[in-house]
């Protein structure tokens, strides 16, 4: 027992003295370490250091302005390489016949890429630059402004007074006569305006007398046309209140002028003048030469009843001579008479040329009267013949070798012996200041010419026919037009039309289009 707990106390006496030794070894390893991490630390440190450093040598300012007394300085800094930058715009004085002249170059890579051809240089982003160059003749002298892509070695020419950089490659150019932009990454430019406002990092307004316009940076429009007015409901939420806009056409189908942007537009009383009201405000606006012929108004020339031209005196002698109760008016050379309460026609000396058989009997046209017997109508000749048997229930006139009747259901044009000339019917009809006539059939209008023969079959809402060979037609709430072979002039695009009597115009309105709300996230 005493031994091991000796060696017991023996293990506790070696452990014990072990404790200070194991504590200094762990002390010089863990020396060791440290200094090697930061030996290593300070490696990579100094690799950073390095690769700075040389960062900081390879990247150029991309560009620096210099000045030069005399070419020969320029000359001698170019040969030293003493130029750091991506560009140097390099300005030199020379003397021209006893003059200072200061002229402006390019230097890229110590190598003169732009030759000293301009007045000045202004440096804008990347590769593009406004230069400046003054044009001196005899005679004139001009300050041009242009924009110079270094890299491509390309100058773009607007002839413009001056350019202003916007950002974002975006330019206002002004020339003599007019003011646009210009986005030299997209080549695109805009319309001409009076002025502009960015409205926020996505859209541009261009505004043009009291039109205006949206585009995007890169110039491309967002809203097709040309609008009234921008309302800003939030700072996000935009309502563009678009123009009606018109367009004119001649009695031909030849379109005159197209979307003339108006509140409203009128005939003036002006010939070939049209007054377009915007914004209270009144336009005169000339399309069409004073010289052309004004519109012909078409009168009807169907004459259905002639006042008596005989005297009193022959009027008596004729009642009394023949015994008639009564005279009523002549038609073609013959007199209408009453006997019997019957009526029938006969020469001015008395000859009975149609019995008094008919309970009513018309005028006579294209030698065709209409008579009534037993409440219905037909037709008969001078000679008495009854080419139409008394069938209808009204029977008009004859013109051009037709004429319209109803047989109490339905309108129909018949020739002088009765026959349909179209082979169908109609719910009406009414006619036209030209002498032709609208058809209806369940609600929907069609057009016959003088003759009864249909032109346009009654498949459209609305009809006119102005006098000439091109109609205004209404089909789906939008109205078009349509030539007489029944060739679609133009497709149904329009909501509303007025008829210019005065220049035989047909003005019709584009579609409507509600204001526009659009939304912006920003």
């Amino acid at each position: 027992m005493t031994c091991l707990i000796w060696i017991n106390n023996r293990n506790k006496f070696v452990i014990k003295g072990l404790r200070p030794i194991l504590a200094f070894f762990l002390s010089i390893v863990s020396f060791f370490t440290v200094q090697a991490q930061a030996d290593t630390s300070n490696k990579i440190t100094g690799a950073k250091a390095a690769a700075i450093q040389k960062t900081a040598t390879v990247s150029k300012p991309p560009v620096e302005y210099k000045h030069f007394p005399s070419t020969s300085a320029f000359s001698l800094a170019l040969k030293n390489k003493s130029f750091l930058s991506t560009y140097a715009v390099v300005s030199v004085v020379d003397t021209v016949a006893g003059i200072l002249r200061k002229k402006t170059g390019i230097v890229s890579n110590n190598k003169l890429i732009v030759p000293f051809e301009y007045d000045s240089v202004l440096f804008i982003n990347q590769h593009e630059f406004i230069v400046q160059a003054h044009i001196v003749t005899k005679r004139t002298y001009a300050c041009n402004y242009l924009i110079l892509d270094a890299q491509k070695n390309s100058v773009i020419d607007f002839k413009a007074i001056r350019i202003t950089f916007l950002g974002n490659h975006l330019y206002d150019i002004h020339t003599a006569t007019n003011r646009f932009l210009y986005n030299s990454l997209t080549k695109r430019s805009s319309a001409t305006f009076d002025r502009f406002a960015i409205l926020d990092s996505a859209f541009i307004l261009l505004t043009t007398a009291s039109e205006y316009q949206l585009c995007d940076h890169s110039l491309n429009d967002f809203i097709s046309s040309p609008f009234k007015v921008l309302l800003q409901a939030n700072d996000s939420t935009y309502n563009a209140v678009l123009y009606t806009e018109w367009d004119i056409y001649k009695h031909t189908g030849e379109k005159l002028f197209s979307a003339v942007r108006c509140d409203s537009i009128k005939a003036s009383a002006e010939p070939a003048t049209w007054d377009v009201y915007r914004n209270g405000n009144v336009y005169h606006r000339r399309y069409i030469s004073r010289a052309e012929t004004p519109l012909i108004v078409h009168t009807d020339s169907i004459t259905y009843s002639k006042t008596l031209n005989i005297s009193k005196l022959k009027y008596d002698t004729i009642k009394t001579m023949l015994r008639f109760d009564t005279v009523y008016y002549q038609s073609d050379n013959l007199l209408m008479y009453k006997k019997a309460g019957k009526y029938g026609y006969s020469d001015t000396i008395g000859n009975v040329k149609i019995s008094h058989q008919y309970d009513t009997i018309t005028a006579w046209h294209e030698n065709m009267a209409a008579f009534m017997f037993k409440k219905k109508w037909g037709y008969l000749t001078r000679r008495e013949e009854l080419t139409v048997q008394p069938y209808y229930m009204i029977a008009l006139p004859f013109s051009n070798g037709a004429a319209p009747v109803y047989d109490g259901k339905k309108w129909m044009f018949i020739t002088k012996n009765g026959k349909n000339i179209n082979s169908v019917m109609y719910d009406s009809i009414q006619k036209t200041i030209s002498g032709k006539w609208y058809v209806f059939s369940k609600g929907l209008a069609g057009l016959c010419d003088v003759t009864g023969r249909e032109l346009i079959p009654p498949v459209y809402e609305y009809l006119l026919d102005a006098g000439s060979d091109v109609y205004v037609f209404k089909k789906e709430y939008l109205y078009g037009l349509i030539g007489r072979d029944r060739t679609i002039i133009c497709k149904p695009m329009y909501d509303a039309f007025q008829y210019d009597k005065g220049n035989n115009c047909l003005l019709l309105k584009q579609l409507y289009q509600t204001p526009l709300l659009f939304v912006i996230h920003k």
